[in-house]
């Protein structure tokens, strides 16, 4: 059975905004992107068809693609940088609350490195399985889960300290 474009599109274009959104921390820019990212998912799959069971995997590869190539044209990065672990410093994951946690989740998740809030992306924002990010990350299911398990734990650390110096 084939996937449709309009099922890949109902299925999944928020966990694909999402994912888009906190690398790029612009609406406007997200909003771009997102479209592109399912223009060129319509065009792929009218050539060949993707099965269900990988959709979201595939569709996740076209938007990570997407991203980079975006932070290329826009010559932010440097000769020699790897251009997946840009982004995320200019997100406002909570842009109209003033809140202290607020705050802190987005001070904590600057102090991780590009490759922990990459995973925190996949795992938690865009809502992936272990076996799709193992795909699109080239990392061992087992390895993944090990480390998103012990990131959790330094992010309730980290916003645990961030806490208790704001009150």
């Amino acid at each position: 059975m084939r996937t449709t474009f309009e099922e890949l599109y109902n299925l999944y274009f928020d966990d694909v905004y999402r994912f888009v959104l906190f690398k790029t921390g612009s609406a406007w820019d997200t909003d771009d992107l997102v479209s592109d990212i399912f223009r060129k998912a319509f065009q792929s799959l009218r050539k060949s068809g993707i099965e269900p069971s990988g959709a979201k995997a595939w569709l996740f590869v076209i938007a990570r693609n997407t991203v980079i190539d975006y932070y290329r044209r826009k010559k932010e990065v440097a000769y020699g940088d790897d251009p997946e672990v840009y982004g995320y410093t200019d997100s406002r994951l909570f842009p109209d609350q003033g809140d202290a946690r607020g705050e802190c989740l987005e001070q904590s998740l600057k102090e991780l490195s590009a490759l922990e809030r990459e995973l925190l992306n996949l795992k938690y924002i865009a809502g992936l399985k272990y076996a799709d990010i193992a795909k699109l990350t080239g990392k061992a299911e087992d390895w993944l889960k090990v480390r998103t398990h012990r990131l959790k734990q330094k992010m309730a650390r980290l916003i645990t300290v961030c806490m208790e110096g704001k009150q």
